[in-house]
């Protein structure tokens, strides 16, 4: 069983054999099937997204129109693919949300970003982010050295410097 969430991905079908290899690599995927494929085994098990679930697999499902709305409920994330850009339409076909090339696809962040249960979605922090100073992260409690420690013999604190001649 692998250690990957399961996942059941809708995506459309306009895209060729390399493009399908791509997306199987990125998001470890167990198998690829048919709109109708997915239908009909549906159809013989009412618990056949249930199964896929509970084995940990990842399939993602070709759809030749998003105006069918035939079951799809049961996708955990829904895809529209087009010239290298892949985009998360949340909530089973809702209005677009994140947008990806290709190549920065993976299986977690496409399911955090609907909110999946397979996946490990942290809360939002009470402390205060690090700060930034034009994108260098300034964290003084990982220094050990004293360093970065305030400097009490600043012009302020120095006497021999404020009483200079």
């Amino acid at each position: 069983m692998s250690t990957l969430p399961p996942a059941i991905i809708f995506i459309n079908n306009d895209f060729n054999s390399t493009t399908i290899d791509t997306l199987a690599s990125q998001l470890h995927l167990d198998g690829y099937i048919s709109f109708d494929e997915f239908n009909s085994r549906v159809v013989a098990d009412p618990n056949y997204p249930a199964v896929v679930h509970l084995q940990g697999q990842r399939i993602m499902v070709m759809l030749p129109t998003f105006q069918d709305t035939t079951n799809r409920a049961l996708a955990d994330v829904v895809l529209f693919y087009n010239q290298g850009q892949v985009t998360v339409l949340k909530n089973n076909f809702g209005p677009p949300g994140l947008s990806l090339p290709i190549a920065r696809l993976n299986i977690y962040v496409l399911l955090r970003d609907v909110g999946s249960k397979y996946v490990v979605i942290l809360p939002p922090s009470s402390t205060a982010p690090p700060r930034s100073l034009g994108g260098i992260v300034v964290d003084q409690g990982a220094d050990s050295s004293g360093v970065h420690d305030p400097n009490p013999d600043s012009e302020k604190n120095n006497l021999d410097f404020i009483n200079r001649k």
